[in-house]
């Protein structure tokens, strides 16, 4: 078990410091977003609330999300929000 925990992070870390696009599981097994922002259909989306690997699909208002924070493991997560004023789609913690 241990080791299983190990390689999680150690996988989570290079990930995170390579500044990879990927997402990655959790110590739970969630799929966590990288802290990235990207342009779908003219909104600016943040990686969290789209669906992983697709490059289109927004994820709608209240869903859940979660992403990466830091390279230490650290995340955030929340629901999924648009914001009109600027065009926007984010996590809300």
């Amino acid at each position: 078990m241990h080791w299983q925990i190990t390689t999680s992070v150690v996988s989570v870390a290079l990930a995170l410091s390579s500044g990879a696009a990927a997402w990655t599981k959790d110590g739970n097994g969630v799929w966590v977003a990288n802290d990235n922002w990207y342009a779908i259909r003219g909104i600016r989306v943040h990686e969290s609330c789209t669906h992983m690997n697709d490059g289109n699909t927004i994820l709608r208002n209240g869903e859940f999300c979660k992403y990466w924070t830091n390279d230490a493991g650290s995340t955030a997560q929340g629901s999924c929000q648009f914001n009109p004023r600027d065009n926007s789609a984010y996590c809300q913690s």
